[in-house]
């Protein structure tokens, strides 16, 4: 559910890089190599829009294409480097950004991206190094303290994760993936009423009804670690129906129900969490739990 927060902001806030280089410089309108760079960026533009939209494929050929208009061009390799880690090639997707580093060695949101890249593919040394680089390019780039944030996280360092995080908040306070990341951070530690008091200061942003799905899971988590069942019941209920659910959502929703007293409930959320992802181990066994402790006639019936 996280990395589902993280794609979001990361492509609501991805800006176009300009990188003037010999071959595709824009000298003006006329020439080759500026017609090389305009088509190159309008592709580009069209490829993200598309990644934006969840069409994945489409983007993945506009962005290949754009990269071959102008090889020298850092933003179509940035933004190629999306498409391919959308779709799963994570090797590839970092020889891209990685190339994309190289066009243009002192863009601080790049290193920042490698930075996570690296952290995805299991490399945590390798992204310190490049999330400290980013910050000491741009230290007002929050994306810069946000990459740097997730390196301490993932290396147990939580009190640098958390004082990293709210220094990214200071200086983008509308982004709202920072505070789930905190909430899940807090949540971590067992302090649940931190992450409560985290996300509920992003949702008291929306208009009731209007709160996006993040908000209200991670608000649901933290009334269920702090065995408010039925907030909990509400918020993450209400988050399965913002948007499409995942698994985790509803086996969550599953785990509020059945420590409120709705096994029924519990059961049904859980069967549903399995039919998304028949892999989620622990709906698989809350239904085989909840199987046993119900007796036959109180099953729902199956239609």
């Amino acid at each position: 559910m996280l990395e589902r927060v993280v794609a979001l902001g990361r492509l609501a806030a991805l800006a176009f890089i300009w990188v003037p280089v010999a071959g595709c410089r824009l000298t003006g309108m006329e020439g080759p190599a500026s017609r090389s760079l305009v088509l190159s960026r309008q592709l580009s533009q069209q490829g993200m829009a598309a990644l934006e939209r969840g069409q994945g494929e489409q983007a993945n050929e506009l962005l290949s294409q754009a990269v071959r208009a102008c090889p020298s061009n850092a933003d179509a390799h940035r933004s190629y480097a999306e498409a391919r880690w959308s779709l799963g090639f994570r090797d590839e997707a970092l020889t891209e950004m990685e190339t994309a580093r190289r066009l243009a060695p002192d863009n601080a949101a790049i290193l920042a991206r490698v930075a996570e890249m690296r952290l995805a593919l299991g490399q945590p040394e390798i992204a310190s190094r490049f999330a400290q680089g980013a910050i000491s390019l741009d230290p007002k780039l929050a994306a810069a303290w946000i990459a740097r944030a997730r390196v301490m996280r993932a290396s147990g360092n939580t009190s640098q994760a958390l004082a990293d995080y709210h220094r990214a908040l200071s200086l983008a306070p509308d982004d709202s993936t920072i505070p789930c990341e905190i909430a899940a951070l807090y949540l971590e530690l067992g302090q649940p009423q931190r992450a409560l008091l985290a996300i509920q200061g992003l949702a008291d942003r929306y208009s009731p009804g209007d709160e996006p799905q993040e908000v209200l899971y991670y608000q649901g988590l933290s009334y269920l670690a702090m065995q408010r069942f039925e907030d909990a019941v509400e918020s993450l209920a209400a988050a399965t129906v913002r948007d499409r659910p995942t698994a985790e959502i509803l086996y969550r929703l599953a785990e509020a129900q059945r420590a409120a007293g709705r096994p029924g409930e519990a059961l049904a959320a859980a069967e549903q969490a399995l039919a998304i992802d028949p892999n989620h181990q622990p709906a698989r066994q809350l239904v085989a739990e909840s199987r046993i402790a119900q007796p036959a006639n109180t099953l729902p019936l199956r239609r």
